[in-house]
């Protein structure tokens, strides 16, 4: 197993776990009851362990005095994922204490020769932090977990589509611009991309011109802002997949955590 260089920059400051665990948790109200960060990190380190996988890196970053979490894990012993190889498999995970999103997990991938992150999947672990979320916590993360294990698969099976599917570079540039338009990518960086197209950075995507090469194109440019890469991967494929002709994937939602007192 390789290990990545995962590119960590969110309009925050990478952190150590253990300064994750130090930060504050707002005092829950009737209706609110935050997650602390390090709650469900431990939880998320349980959940691989028990599914007999195993966390091989991690990454930590917090923003706005911590009250925004957002970290990276690499994850080894995914059975039967074919680009074990030449792909790493990534968990995103996020946080807030501020309201702005909930708690949610990602399914992620990135080569191993280079530090691209692109997100496939995503699951709210839950859309309100309630009175029992953390009672539920390990059920809600178990759920989310197990519906990434089998996007990992789907993933693959992208992959192999995209490398299949030639493209002239009169059409990549059309891509481009529809990539901005759905916004998979923002307008000062539609250049770059153009640039990555024609001239890779690693000398790996310079014969790859199909959708593959391309996507690698875009996930070169966006690595540097894991907190929107979720976002952006999601408009991408949307407009990749259908081009390879495979359906565009839908944000799954793991169970609401409006949970009703037992």
């Amino acid at each position: 197993m390789k290990t990545l260089n995962l590119t960590l920059h969110c309009g925050g400051h990478e952190v150590s776990s253990e300064q994750v665990a130090n930060s504050i948790t707002p005092n829950a109200t009737e209706s609110w009851h935050p997650i602390p960060h390090s709650r469900i990190i431990e939880g998320l380190r349980e959940t691989v362990s028990t599914a007999g996988l195993e966390i091989v890196q991690e990454r930590h970053a917090l923003a706005r005095d911590g009250q925004r979490y957002f970290g990276l894990f690499q994850v080894a012993g995914i059975p039967n994922f074919s680009l074990a190889e030449t792909v790493g498999t990534v968990i995103g995970l996020r946080n807030s204490h501020d309201k702005s999103f909930p708690a949610g997990i990602n399914a992620g991938s990135a080569p191993f020769v280079c530090d691209n992150l692109a997100f496939h999947n995503e699951i709210k672990i839950a859309r309100r932090h309630t009175k029992f979320i953390l009672r539920d916590l390990p059920m809600l993360l178990a759920g989310a977990f197990g519906k990434l294990t089998s996007a990992w698969g789907n993933h693959a099976k992208r992959v192999e589509a995209y490398q299949s599917c030639t493209i002239a570079d009169k059409d990549a540039h059309d891509i481009i611009v529809k990539a901005f338009r759905c916004g998979a990518v923002s307008k000062t960086a539609l250049a770059d991309v153009v640039a990555q197209w024609h001239e890779p950075e690693h000398d790996v995507w310079g014969s790859e011109r199909n959708l593959w090469g391309l996507h690698n194109a875009f996930t070169n440019v966006l690595r540097g802002n894991a907190m929107a890469l979720p976002r952006r991967s999601d408009a991408l494929h949307a407009l990749l997949d259908p081009l390879a002709g495979i359906a565009a994937q839908q944000v799954v939602e793991a169970q609401d955590a409006v949970l009703v007192e037992a």
